[in-house]
């Protein structure tokens, strides 16, 4: 463990570094990043100005919604960003040098790239939950609390999960470049509560690409408005997701035959 957490503490520092030399680029993104988040705010009160409730939810609960989002899809950004360049790592022959060196060849991929904005980002996001959290009706118990959080962690698993197929597919055919930004565009539809869909959404967003399992079980949790068999089919997915991507991670390195053959 500890050998790994100096390898991701090089490789973060490197992508600060590259990130700094670039610095009025990199404070255009992270204004970007801060202006999208307050207009998609603006956004949500607006939509709460001609109606009282979304799918039976306040604005303060909707806005959790959002918020638990944010928190998945950040530390996604954070840690698994390298999955993003799979098939470059593949077409130009990095995934060869990886698998020489002594560490896991999907935890070399996945840290490449550390991106540090993100990180800024997410320290007012976490103010934001903890303020949304304050000020949601009656008492919030500890218990929902940490069952909240254990949800949020559980969705970070699934988009591994989902970063680690992509790694994979990206290995086995050079091609599925633009798999991931498949996951973004539906990543998009876990910003508002799976309620306000209709049911064949609500299926697909629960059992076929979780997003909901991700972005909404963990505040509805903390609303108190999720059922034990939903929590245990959560745990559940993401220890079948989990173990199920790893094996084809494993399985697309078996046939792997090296850039050069």
């Amino acid at each position: 463990m500890k050998k790994y957490l100096g390898i991701w503490w090089r490789l973060a520092v490197n992508s600060l570094l590259a990130q700094l030399s670039y610095r009025l680029g990199s404070v255009g993104f992270l204004l970007g990043k801060m202006v999208r988040l307050l207009f998609f705010f603006a956004y949500i009160v607006a939509i709460f100005t001609h109606t009282k409730t979304l799918a039976g939810y306040s604005l303060v609960e909707t806005v959790l919604f959002f918020l638990t989002f944010n928190l998945v899809d950040i530390t996604a950004q954070i840690f698994f960003r390298g999955i993003y360049g799979a098939r470059r790592a593949v077409v130009e022959g990095d995934l060869d040098y990886y698998m020489v060196q002594p560490c896991d060849p999907l935890f070399r991929m996945a840290c490449t790239t550390v991106d540090f904005l993100d990180v800024v980002t997410m320290a007012p996001v976490l103010l934001m939950v903890a303020e949304a959290i304050r000020r949601l009706p009656g008492e919030t118990s500890l218990l929902s609390v940490v069952l909240y959080a254990l949800l949020t962690l559980n969705g970070v698993a699934i988009a591994f999960a989902i970063h680690v197929v992509v790694a994979a597919l990206a290995v086995r055919t050079q091609e599925l470049d633009n798999t991931i930004w498949l996951y973004r565009d539906m990543m998009f539809l876990g910003k508002f509560p799976a309620d306000i869909y209709n049911r064949p959404l609500q299926r697909v967003l629960i059992y076929l690409i979780p997003i909901a399992v991700m972005t909404t079980f963990p505040a509805k949790a903390l609303l108190g408005r999720l059922d034990l068999g939903w929590i245990l089919y959560a745990f559940a997915l993401a220890a079948v997701c989990v173990s199920g991507s790893l094996w084809l991670w494993r399985d697309a390195l078996r046939r792997y035959t090296s850039v050069s053959s």
